[in-house]
Formats: structure tokens, C-alpha cells, sequence
């Protein structure tokens, strides 16, 4: 199985699982049961996020809030320290695909946290009703690895329309990441990334 046919494995688990529709296989995996309307977190998100976003959950029946993102190397072991002092169960796994649930040492809040390695970094989703947590994921500045890491072998100058894994990185890590920073940031980057940045 190649990296795309994994990503896409993955991808399918994951809509499966946040689909409305989808069956709960266990306690562990029903979320509308662990993140009900009764554990409602009520959060106030401002307009302009760093990175990674904090955005309402992604199915509607779900009273939480969540990160898709991801995170260079640095980042991943900021986010499991951070959750570790947020009394969360730390994360141990990190090159393997895996799923979670963390209960908060001293309260009813959770996280599901699936992440796998993957574009040179850590592809993680987060969603969680923890208020305390999401204000701090909110001023979390974090960043991807950069796109000549994600991709040793491209060169974004040759670069059309994307297809197959680079669009997956780039509509759903890459742009959202992009738009989060400032001009002065943007500065930062090579001309060529900065110019496929601006046009995809």
C-alpha cells in the first residue's frame, strides 16, 4: 500500500467516523455520546487564529471544537507536552496511526485524538470540549514542516493543478497555514513557494 492509498484509508476512517450516520462501534469511538450537549463548551473564537485553527467541531451534533493540522516534529512534542499539563493522558505513540480518547485527570471533559506520521511531520486531528485546552490551542502558533520537507522532490515552479496527495496536504494543512500568517512571515519563504502558495 503507497503513502496515498494509506492517506486515503485513513481519510475514508475518518469521514466514517464523523459522519452522521456512522455507527458507533464502541463506547470509545461514539462521540456524539462523549462530547454531548450536556458538556457544552461555550467559546468565543476570535477572527484572525494562528495556526493551527480552532474551528467548531466538523459534524454538528457534536458540543465540541477541533484542530486538523499539522505539526513539524517540534510542534507534535509541544502539543503532547501541553496536554500532559492540561492533566490529559499523554500521548505515547508517535510514528503510528493511532486513536484515542484522553480523559482529563480531574474533570468530565475529553479528547479524541487521531494522528499519524505522514508529509515529513504529524497529521493530527484533535476535538475536544475542554475550554481551558481550546483557549490555549487558540494561541498555539504552530507550523507544518516546510513544503521542501513535505516534498524532496518537487519543484513547485512545475506545479499545475494538484491532484492526488500534494492537494490533500495542500487544501487541508498547507493553505489554512498560509492564511494564518502575516506578510512579514510569508517573507520568510523562497520566492517559488511563495508564488505557488499565493496561486493554489
Amino acid at each position: 500500500m503507497n503513502v496515498k492509498e494509506v492517506n486515503m484509508a485513513i481519510l475514508d476512517w475518518l469521514k466514517n467516523l464523523l459522519s452522521p450516520k456512522a455507527k458507533p462501534q464502541s463506547q470509545a469511538t461514539d462521540l456524539q455520546t462523549i462530547f454531548s450537549e450536556a458538556l457544552a463548551p461555550s467559546l468565543s473564537l476570535p477572527s484572525q487564529q494562528v495556526y493551527p485553527i480552532v474551528t467548531p467541531a466538523m459534524r454538528p451534533d457534536l458540543a465540541a471544537y477541533q484542530i486538523h493540522c499539522l505539526l513539524n516534529k517540534q510542534d507534535k512534542q509541544r502539543l503532547d507536552a501541553l496536554l500532559a499539563e492540561m492533566a490529559f493522558a499523554p500521548v505515547v505513540e508517535k510514528d503510528a496511526a493511532s486513536s484515542k480518547l484522553l480523559l482529563h485527570a480531574q474533570g468530565p471533559s475529553h479528547v479524541f485524538l487521531h494522528q499519524y506520521a505522514d508529509f515529513a511531520g504529524f497529521c493530527v486531528l484533535l476535538i475536544s470540549n475542554d475550554i481551558a485546552l481550546l483557549q490555549r490551542l487558540i494561541a498555539f502558533k504552530a507550523a507544518p514542516p516546510a513544503p521542501w520537507e513535505s516534498f524532496l522532490d518537487v519543484d513547485p515552479d512545475s506545479l499545475g493543478s494538484l491532484q492526488g496527495n500534494i492537494e490533500f496536504w495542500c487544501d487541508t494543512f498547507w493553505r489554512p497555514y498560509w492564511l494564518s500568517l502575516s506578510e512579514a512571515e510569508r517573507s520568510q519563504y523562497p520566492a517559488n513557494w511563495r508564488e505557488f502558495s499565493e496561486s493554489h
